[in-house]
Parts: C-alpha cells; structure tokens; sequence
C-alpha cells in the first residue's frame, strides 16, 4: 500500500486558521460571471493543500445522463477519474445522491457499501482511511457529491472536516446555481423510453417529488403520474 505524508500536528485554533484561508481563497473566485470549473478545481486543490484532505472530488449528474460521474478531482488519475461512475443508490457516493445526506465513513475497510472504485484500496496509505461524502443541492436538489479521504489525524476530529465540508458543499452548490438556472439534474428521456426503473429514478433525483421530475422529463404532472402508474403496474409494483 502507498504510504501517506506526514502532516504537521496542528491546534485548533491552527486548525481554525487553515479553514478560513480555504473559504477566503474561495470567495474572492465566487463572483467570477465564467465557468464553476476554476472555483471548485481551487475548493479540491486547497482542501488538501491546507487541510490534509485528499482526493477530492465533485461528483455530477450532467444534462442527459442517469448516472452520476467524477466531473473534477484532485490527486487522481485520468483512468481513476474516468471509473468513477455511479448509478444512483450505489456505493456511499450514490447513497448521498438519492438520500440527500451526507454519508462519514470512519474506515472504509470496515464499510462495505464503499466501492473503491476509483482509487484501488492498496493506492491509499496503510493507516486507516476515512471517507467523506456530501450532497451538492441546487434549488434543494442534489444534483452531485462533494467527497474526500482523509488519513486518521490525531488533534483534528472528523465532526470538523464534516462541519468545513457542509459549507464547501453549499459554496460549491451556490456557484452552480449562479452558472445554471435551472437544476443540473434534468435527464431528458423520450417518451418511448420510460421504463420503470427511468421513471423512479428521474423521481427520486428530484425528491419524489412529481411536479419537479415531470418537469424534468418534458411532461404534465398528469402524464408522469399516468405513465408511472401505469409502469408500477406492469412491472408487478
């Protein structure tokens, strides 16, 4: 397995200090009218730089696709990046997409919904490994997952990487929704192509809540509720 590298022991109010200088590099690229891409690549890069929280990574449900995939990362690799596809309810990363929740995994060898997916386990250093994983909500809809490992530290708890990671979350979910109006999450599908499993999906991505999903796939609150009823009893539900 890797080995990790050595981070300083720190006091809280070092701690303290760390943290805000991450959310004032952060604010000053907020207000940038352009892409979200250089705010969040910033978030990950300094979350490890100044907090020892490593292989970050935003994790979005883009327009037109029903599974969620690593968007940006830092401290992983292009092939590592590109295995990070998750369909919704699956591993911890998809469990904070359909719950909505963040999701503190003490040990990852000891949490066996976590996949590994993207990072092999004997990529990681020897030492326990804690994962990390908050919903991104846009509009109150989580339209991605804001993720980290971090190696256990013995002056930091990680109930102070989770409260720092709310609020990078909610950053994070502000510059989406100053770059797109409407949710990231609206997966178009034809009207031919509404399965079941589609329907309730496309359902719970926006809350099981009707109106919304109906509105993400084109339809009337009627039409969707029709077709879903109408899929829930044919296939047995």
């Amino acid at each position: 397995m890797a080995t990790s590298s050595p981070f300083p022991p720190r006091t809280g109010a070092q701690w303290r200090t760390q943290e805000l200088q991450l959310l004032g590099l952060l604010v000053q690229l907020l207000g940038d009218a352009g892409t979200p891409d250089p705010l969040l690549r910033a978030m990950l890069a300094e979350m490890d730089a100044l907090l020892g929280l490593e292989r970050g990574r935003i994790v979005l449900v883009m327009p037109g696709d029903t599974q969620a995939r690593i968007h940006l990362a830092h401290g992983l690799t292009d092939a590592e990046i590109a295995r990070g596809v998750y369909a919704l309810g699956e591993g911890v990363t998809g469990l904070v997409l359909a719950s909505g929740q963040a999701v503190l995994v003490q040990d990852i060898d000891a949490e066996p919904r976590f996949l590994a997916r993207s990072v092999a386990r004997d990529h990681l250093p020897d030492e326990g490994q804690a994962f990390l994983a908050l919903p991104i909500q846009v509009e109150a809809r989580t339209v991605g997952v804001l993720s980290c490992h971090r190696s256990r530290l013995p002056d930091r708890t990680l109930d102070d990487d989770l409260d720092l990671l709310r609020l990078l979350a909610a950053l994070a979910g502000q510059r989406l929704r100053l770059r797109v109006p409407r949710p990231l999450v609206r997966p178009y599908l034809p009207a031919h192509s509404h399965t079941l499993q589609e329907l309730e999906r496309v359902l719970a991505l926006h809350g099981n809540r009707q109106a919304r999903a109906a509105e993400a796939l084109g339809l009337t609150l009627r039409q969707f509720g029709y077709r879903l009823r109408k899929a829930r009893a044919e296939g047995g539900g």
